[in-house]
């Protein structure tokens, strides 16, 4: 009998030569809302990388202020000169060890997705098959704050829209008279999600959700904190964890709770490899997943892209759809928004799906 070799590590060999940091931002064309903040500047740092064989990769670390844990500063401090700090120890996976990133999720997210890259086109595969799987496409979710923004998005064929909920500045009738002439005016050709980052009480989210259970939303994105959404249970329609998936305490009972139907992964704040290991255990579990961006600027935005169409079940529509965020960038082709204006669409090209020339980073 002969035995096959045990195929050797993903990193095997790799020798990396270089790296160099690009900061990236600057105002919003129009400022992006949620329940608890407003935003209208946005910065990142895109990292790249390149080996012994003229092999190059990018990533990007864009921290959210009132969001990530980390700044801007501190992904420059954990990114800069990584091709000489990493020693060349690998973990189980066979991916570098780097352990000072470990709580620095942007930046592991950064570093992630510039060695996905950066070994998928030396491989000549994308990255989402290096990852292990690749969906041909997921169908993108769009965030309204109108009627008429609504009515455009579902007009160029997406079938998901999200609306942020439960801003102070907004009386609760006010939101819910808006809700429902939605559906009104719409009618019901569309999945309706609703998002609260996590601003209502408990028992303020039990009453808010009773009064959308005629909207028949898909679900309420993240009621209320993590603390109370642990004993938030059932409710008149189905919730989602959001920002508490970033607390590891917290997954176990997530997994269980009822009421949770869907788990919304944000790899900017949990890292590239992390996020993924959340989205299997959500879909082994029989939970809807959902991946978001961050805010994040093309590159983020692409490495979700490449970590929802590598998941082994398709996920729900994701919300990967152009945002505010990108205009604090230079202005580049979204390679997964190519061939539709409703799905991301895995590009056909060698790792992240940008030309290797021609870019602002490169």
């Amino acid at each position: 009998m002969t035995l096959s070799a045990a195929p050797l590590p993903l990193c095997a060999g790799l020798r990396l030569l270089g790296s160099r940091l690009q900061l990236q931002g600057g105002s919003l064309a129009q400022s992006f809302v949620s329940a608890k903040h407003s935003w209208t500047f946005r910065q990142g740092v895109v990292l790249e990388i390149w080996d012994h064989r003229g092999h190059h990769g990018v990533g990007e670390a864009s921290p959210l202020l009132g969001h990530s844990a980390e700044s801007v500063e501190d992904c420059v401090a954990a990114l800069s000169d990584i091709h000489t700090r990493w020693q060349g120890g690998l973990d189980d996976e066979g991916w570098p060890l780097c352990p000072w990133l470990s709580s620095l999720p942007a930046a592991r997210f950064a570093w992630e997705s510039a060695l996905g890259d950066l070994l998928a086109r030396s491989r000549g595969v994308s990255v989402s098959t290096l990852l292990g799987n690749q969906q041909p496409q997921i169908a993108r979710s769009a965030v309204v704050k109108s009627l008429d923004e609504a009515r455009q998005a579902l007009d160029r064929g997406v079938r998901t829209l999200k609306i942020k909920v439960g801003s102070r500045e907004k009386e609760a009738e006010e939101e819910l008279h808006m809700l429902r002439s939605l559906r009104t005016q719409l009618g019901d050709d569309f999945a309706l999600r609703l998002d609260a980052n996590g601003v209502w009480t408990a028992s303020e989210a039990r009453a808010r959700l009773a009064s959308f259970r005629s909207l028949r939303p898909e679900f309420v994105e993240q009621p209320t904190s993590t603390s109370a959404l642990l004993t938030l249970g059932e409710c008149a329609v189905p919730w989602a964890a959001d920002e508490s998936l970033s607390d590891d305490a917290a997954l176990d009972a997530l997994l269980a709770a009822p009421g949770c139907t869907a788990w919304v992964i944000k790899p900017a704040m949990l890292g590239l490899r992390r996020a993924r290991e959340l989205a299997i255990r959500a879909q082994r579990h029989g939970l809807g997943v959902v991946v978001t961006h961050l805010l994040d600027g093309p590159i983020g935005l692409a490495a979700a892209c490449e970590l929802a169409l590598s998941l082994p079940v398709p996920p729900l529509a994701c919300g990967l759809d152009t945002h505010p965020g990108l205009s604090a960038w230079p202005l580049v082709n979204l390679p997964h928004h190519q061939e539709s204006p409703a799905s991301i669409v895995a590009t056909g090209h060698s790792g992240l799906g940008f030309p290797t020339q021609g870019l602002p980073w490169i």
